[in-house]
């Protein structure tokens, strides 16, 4: 019986070609955006599930609480040793330190560079207890034992590989910035893709102690924060970290005893963290949300369209059902077998859905992965991966019977004499009414896809297009390896390059993801205050380069020590008391121990990105952290300029390698996620108005077969063809102003709470709801308006010719 069910419905489907096909186009559409969608959502959240203790492990992170709010995922470096003796909540307690953009070299026998590796995000400074904590597989080496000795370094297999070929890396020497001498103690096998924790070549804490150059002189600091120091733990079983709120109030006070009150640090489990957007995670649980919200809207959409279809289809096949029946057919029968042919067309549809998933994945992980530096979607592994099969199977359930279930119902409903008398109703097929309300929540799903479009573009054209506070076009930003060469001189040297304008070294360029915040002491206070300061140390050429604009007093002199200071307007409205720019020049402050007048007053600018509110901010001179050079250039040569750059810099560091960005070019990588969610929408929203199409083609056609007669007598008694499509136009304007009605607030209220994430955003204008209203409009009309003109232009002697 099974076999003679999909047997009979591959014949069905195969008599009507046109039919079959449009619901195979919109199954598959709207089937391909869902498997990629759950992809989405099985990889994001699998991030760090793979450790075997995954429940018990946290990240502590640090707030600031005083007239706002401020949040780091780094902590202060002391973190781990003072849990691990103040407090017995925790098994394991280990810190890490990641660094970025840095030369690793392979030496010969004599110490020289055989090889040169820039590695961007591969290293980090650990203590061994975290390979207690996190799941790491060794071939060769000892968890406890390899990282304890200093200049010590386990690799991943990757990494090794990179380094030294086939050979065995174990006891092999490496060297990190041309000065750090490093010997493989161990090799762990590669690690997977789903977890925040990047790095693939550990080096031993003790190393760092040792190595001021990495910041092993703060190792004691608990005034400062860098975001590049993370602390892990492992909760004891049975421990709730709800429990640690008093215990860590004690022993934030402790360490923090002038300002413990305005100090916390928060306990994130290590899968949570991947998505604490307020901590510098590059993915939000909300955004997950709402491609979720996506998904479940293509699908519906395709499974509205097939309906629509079907229940169209329905009336061409009345004498088939009317012979069915007579010959004994029942209406279980008839159901199972019109669920049948809709498996076949869903079991198709999700089989060329897949085969398309497979052919794009790879572009849309490289197009992703290129554009965005985020891998959003994982590999996709059908044959191995048990929840995606799963998936499939669920999709094909689901979808056969919520898109088969009421054609079928119809069919099977159908009186055998009418049938076969060509005498079926259009209301025995379910009316217009039912496909008014399908094709409505298609208009919905699209309008509300069209607002989300707008809306994200608006918000991401805000951020391109809002005051920064300088001008970031046209710096090329290159690292200095060494800040014992940055010098007056070599100031000079870069300024004789054809196209250069201006030249300034600092730590970090205004608008930064690597930043450090610290405590410091306004004038005569006798107490710190009781927020942190964000640290820049810069040259006196720094205000000029960038175009920042000084609001009060003067730059800072020309200086390798720190002779005064600079802060932003933000630092001084956080002091209170009424305070003006000009209140605070010439008053002393104190930051990292160092004590000396405030220069001047910078006008705000935005040193973290939009989705932060701006920092105080304090500028000062530090020849020793120079890390960065910025070079305003002339476009006119840019090539010719930019090679010049790189030669003068190849013949200053000869044992590094050279590597430049632009600066705006940065600013916009601070956008990644919200460009990728843009470019997804984008791409979805299309998908669904092709779907949206074919379910108004369906409507259309079943409309026309109703009016059929009625169109021919209208015709005879002297209807022009215009007014015979205003029939269709009046019918097709009611569905899109309902849906409108429905999906303007319903938009507004989504992307108002979206908009919510961001410290700068726009208004929801109401030009937004009038693009989505005319944009259905215009579609409907394009795909409605070929249909409704063959209806309106037939002749009228055939359809009245069986009255």
């Amino acid at each position: 019986m099974l076999r003679n069910y999909f047997l009979v419905a591959y014949r069905t489907l195969l008599r009507y070609k046109g039919y079959t096909l449009l619901n195979v186009i919109g199954l598959t559409l709207g089937l391909t955006c869902g498997i990629l969608i759950f992809q989405v959502l099985k990889f994001q959240t699998s991030f760090d599930a793979y450790h075997a203790q995954k429940d018990r492990i946290y990240r502590v992170m640090t707030e600031w609480h005083s007239d706002g709010v401020g949040r780091s995922s780094g902590v202060p470096a002391p973190m781990a040793k003072a849990l691990r003796n103040d407090l017995s909540f925790f098994e394991h307690t280990a810190m890490i330190f990641d660094q970025h953009d840095i030369l690793v070299s392979v030496p010969d026998a004599k110490g020289r560079p055989l090889k040169k590796f820039k590695e961007d995000h591969s290293i980090a400074y650990v203590e061994p207890e975290f390979f207690s904590i996190m799941d790491y597989q060794w071939l060769n080496g000892n968890p406890r034992l390899s990282l304890t000795q200093p200049n010590s370094v386990v690799l991943t297999k990757k990494l090794a590989t990179k380094f030294f070929g086939t050979e065995d890396p174990i006891g092999k020497r490496l060297k990190v910035g041309n000065e750090l001498d490093l010997k493989v103690s161990g090799l762990l096998a590669d690690i997977p893709e789903n977890t925040d924790v990047r790095q693939e070549m550990f080096i031993s804490w003790e190393t760092l102690k040792n190595y001021k150059k990495a910041g092993g002189a703060g190792l004691d600091n608990w005034g400062g924060v860098n975001s590049s120091t993370h602390c892990f733990v492992l909760m004891r079983p049975g421990v709730d970290p709800k429990t640690l709120e008093k215990p860590m109030r004690k022993f934030i006070n402790k360490y923090h005893p002038e300002e413990g009150n305005e100090w916390f640090h928060p306990f994130i489990s290590v899968q949570d963290a991947h998505f604490a957007f307020d901590f510098d995670a590059q993915i939000s649980k909300s955004q997950l949300y709402a491609l979720t919200i996506i998904g479940l809207f293509l699908v519906l959409t395709a499974c509205i369209n097939f309906v629509n279809l079907a229940t169209a289809q329905a009336l061409k096949r009345s004498k088939e059902v009317g012979v069915r029946k007579v010959i004994g057919g029942t209406k279980g029968q008839l159901f199972a077998q019109f669920l049948s042919e809709t498996g076949l067309i869903t079991l198709c549809s999700v089989i060329l859905a897949v085969l398309l998933t497979e052919l794009v994945l790879p572009s849309v992980n490289h197009w992703v992965y290129e554009t965005a530096g985020l891998n959003l979607f994982g590999n996709l592994q059908l044959f191995s991966d048990l929840p995606m099969l799963l998936f499939l199977l669920v999709l094909i359930v689901v979808v056969t019977f919520f898109s088969g279930s009421y054609p079928g119902l119809v069919l099977a409903g159908f009186q055998p004499v009418a049938a076969l008398k060509g005498k079926i109703s259009t209301q025995q097929v379910g009316g217009l009414s039912v496909r008014r309300g399908l094709v409505m929540v298609q208009f919905v799903l699209t309008q509300l896809l069209i607002i989300g479009t707008i809306v994200i573009t608006q918000q991401m054209d805000f951020f391109r297009g809002k005051d920064i506070g300088y001008d970031p076009t046209a710096i090329v930003m290159v690292n200095l390896p060494t800040p014992d060469k940055v010098t007056e001189s070599l100031r000079h040297r870069f300024m004789q390059i054809p196209g250069v304008e201006k030249v300034s070294f600092s730590s970090y360029a205004p608008t930064s993801s690597s930043n450090n915040n610290t405590n410091h002491r306004f004038d005569t206070r006798q107490e710190d205050e009781k927020w942190s300061v964000n640290t820049k140390p810069i040259d006196s050429h720094y205000l000029q380069t960038f175009g920042l604009k000084l609001v009060a007093g003067k730059n800072i002199p020309e200086s390798d020590t720190t002779r005064a200071f600079m802060v932003n307007e933000t630092y001084v409205k956080r002091l209170g008391g009424n305070l003006k720019p000009a209140d605070v020049v010439g008053r002393n402050m104190t930051v990292w121990d160092r004590t000396a007048p405030i220069a001047g007053v910078i006008k705000d600018w935005n040193n973290l990105s939009f989705h932060n509110q701006i920092q105080p901010v304090v500028l000062f001179s530090d020849h020793n952290l120079y890390y960065t050079g910025a070079l305003k250039v002339s476009t006119a040569h840019l090539p010719q300029t930019l090679a010049g750059i790189e030669q003068l810099w190849n013949e200053v560091y000869p044992d590094h390698l050279y590597d430049q960005t632009f600066l705006d070019q940065r600013i916009a990588q601070s956008y990644q996620t919200e460009n990728l969610i843009l470019n997804l929408i984008r791409v979805f929203s299309f998908i669904a108005i092709i779907i949206g199409c074919l379910g108004l083609y369906g409507l259309v056609s079943f409309m026309a077969a109703q009016k059929t007669k009625e169109i021919g007598v209208r015709k005879v008694l002297g209807a022009s063809v215009a007014q015979i499509l205003a029939l269709f136009g009046k019918e097709f304007a009611k569905l899109v102003v309902l849906a409108f009605v429905v999906a303007a607030p319903l938009g507004w209220w989504v992307m108002s709470g979206w908009l919510e994430d961001y410290t700068y955003r726009i208004s929801i204008g109401w030009t937004t709801f009038l693009v989505a209203i005319f944009t259905t409009a215009f579609i409907a009309t394009l795909t409605v308006g070929w249909q409704s003109f063959r209806a309106a232009t037939a002749n009228p002697a055939k359809s009245l010719k069986s009255e």
